[in-house]
């Protein structure tokens, strides 16, 4: 039993869960299995996937030992009209073993994730979709995969693998090879290095960190595995290997950037260092130099017990948000002044031409808008760059943004599309206000690369936005942050925030609000001070948290976590 599988055990020992492959009758397991494979055939219908989909299966038919019926689950997962779920949950329930509830089958769906994802290093963003998904099916809250994850990173915190005797021998020869590469690399760097920058200028400073990263950080990550414990082991066998994002550093610059930095968003509770899954959060411009100015949108937000915020291009975003408070006194008077109705400027988007006032001021907020997008795409280039080379760990990372911070995350996802190895990494994006196109087979793009949820969220009332792109040729398709993404694919989710936010610059001080609507995880004390008016169209599992809002049942929702629950519902009422 090598490292990987000691681990696993002693995951499964020390939280006293049951082997489900001999508790289960043939019935249930072929049940259990039959449900995986139809909620996989729902949440990925692009060939991209089929191969995760057959590892998916034939991890599942083996613990189960029901390798004889992989090829029927295949099909079930290939099929293009899922099965009723509800048959296998009813099969499922009749079971000894489940009848304390189903969560039994959650948490062993989860260990199994994880005993893969120490095999294979990585924890793929599908397959915490999928535990999401079943979560969802079994109509249980799920907030249970949070606080079982933080379990069995609690667990691994005091796990201290026992070495065998050629494992300790080859863990001291690691170390040996990583002591002497790394003194002479010191000293490579000291000398090439310092001849390399003076005949490039600089540029390629970057570069010689990530040549020692590459070197070093293997050896680093391999030796770590069986001889240190705490968060050291998660790290080492996920590939954080006890470090957080703010430790990040660009080896890479992409464009012109000059600022790009992760900054830990506090949740105000003690879990740790390392988690199973995090979250970053991208704010769209800066109102004053302060770091509140990055904080204060996102305080209430609870999507994971790990959140960072990224900085970026501070001194471009501050110069937009002045440049934006200017001009929305400016258009207020001139609202006024040509007796436009004045419902929050509301009558700015009604107005067959904009005033000349407007115009003439427009210069002020242009020039500042253009430099900020070209720079959001820059950014969001940087970002795929790091999400591709892991350096936030292999582990599911959930992407949320407004205004620009939207239109970074929908770039790295468009260049992510572009590169290889880019699926597992994105479990979900949050798009909202984005001010970019809504061109259909750009955003089919993103739904490849991203496991779980992607939403569009826009404001039909938003002028500014409206007059930011009066001129430019994305007008023929229409720009996102205006109206929804027009497509076939059932897996983009367009979600109307005209009843919550009057315009553009409403996104910071509302986005709680918005982010309870949309259905991501806020502190209790939000749900509490918001829920009259972010209870007017919300997702159905909010909903239900809150016993509120029963009569909104036709609102598009997350087809990664409700959408299957719904469907069988209707089934067996058929």
């Amino acid at each position: 039993m090598d490292t990987h599988d000691r681990t696993a055990q002693h995951i499964k020992d020390s939280l006293d869960t049951k082997n489900l492959a001999e508790c289960l009758t043939p019935t249930g397991r072929f049940s259990y299995c039959a449900l995986c494979a139809t909620s996989l055939s729902c949440l990925y219908k692009d060939h991209v996937h089929n191969e995760f989909k057959l590892d998916c299966l034939r991890i599942l038919c083996n613990h189960l030992k029901l390798m004889l019926q992989l090829r029927t689950m295949q099909e079930m997962a290939s099929c293009e009209l899922p099965l009723d779920a509800k048959v296998y949950v009813r099969s499922l329930k009749k079971e000894e073993v489940l009848k304390d509830g189903l969560m039994i089958i959650v948490q062993d769906l989860l260990l199994l994730a994880i005993s893969n994802g120490l095999k294979v290093g990585t924890y793929d963003a599908r397959w915490r979709v999928l535990i999401l998904y079943v979560t969802r099916i079994f109509d249980l809250d799920l907030n249970i995969v949070d606080n079982f994850e933080l379990q069995v990173v609690n667990c691994l915190s005091n796990f201290l693998p026992a070495q065998t005797e050629q494992e300790q021998a080859d863990a001291a020869r690691r170390n040996n090879i990583s002591k002497t590469k790394r003194f002479a690399m010191i000293g490579l760097a000291s000398v090439g290095g310092g001849i390399l920058i003076g005949l490039t200028g600089g540029l390629a400073a970057p570069l010689i960190g990530s040549g020692l990263a590459s070197v070093l950080g293997s050896s680093a990550i391999f030796g770590a595995i069986g001889t240190i414990g705490g968060s050291a082991v998660i790290g080492s066998l996920f590939g954080v290997a006890g470090a957080s994002l703010t430790g990040y550093k660009m080896h890479k610059r992409v464009g012109d950037i000059e600022e790009f930095q992760f900054h830990k968003l506090s949740t105000d509770t003690e879990t740790g260092d390392v988690h199973l899954h995090i979250t970053i959060v991208i704010s769209g411009w800066l109102s004053d130099e302060r770091e509140s100015s990055y904080i204060q949108p996102w305080e209430y937000l609870r999507d994971s017990p790990e959140q960072y915020y990224l900085r970026y291009e501070s001194s471009y975003l501050l110069e937009l948000g002045k440049a934006m408070d200017y001009f929305l006194s400016f258009a207020v008077s001139v609202a006024v002044q040509e007796s436009l109705k004045y419902t929050v400027l509301s009558g700015l988007m009604a107005a067959i031409a904009w005033p000349a006032g407007i115009l003439g001021l427009s210069s002020v907020i242009d020039n500042p808008w253009g430099v900020c997008c070209r720079r959001s795409a820059q950014v969001g280039k940087q970002l795929a760059d790091t999400l591709l080379t892991h350096s936030h760990g292999n582990r599911p990372v959930t992407l949320i943004g407004y205004s620009l911070g939207a239109r970074v995350i929908y770039y790295c996802l468009r260049e992510m599309s572009q590169r290889e190895k880019c699926h597992g990494i994105v479990q979900n994006a949050i798009l909202i206000g984005t001010p970019c196109t809504r061109n259909s087979s750009e955003w089919n793009k993103i739904t490849q690369v991203v496991a779980g949820r992607v939403v569009n969220a826009y404001c039909r009332s938003d002028w500014l936005l409206k007059f930011l792109y009066r001129t430019l040729s994305m007008q023929a398709n229409g720009v996102a942050g205006l109206e929804a993404v027009q497509s076939s694919n059932d897996r983009i989710e367009n979600i109307d925030l005209t009843s919550i936010v009057s315009g553009h610059f409403d996104y910071p001080q509302k986005l709680s609000e918005i982010l309870m609507f949309i259905g991501i995880n806020v502190d209790e004390s939000a749900k509490l001070k918001h829920q009259i008016i972010s209870t007017q169209s919300m997702p159905e599992g909010m909903c239900e948290k809150l016993n509120i809002n029963n009569h909104f049942d036709n609102m598009k929702k997350s087809k990664s976590e409700i959408d299957l629950a719904i469907m069988s519902k209707n089934n067996e009422g058929q």
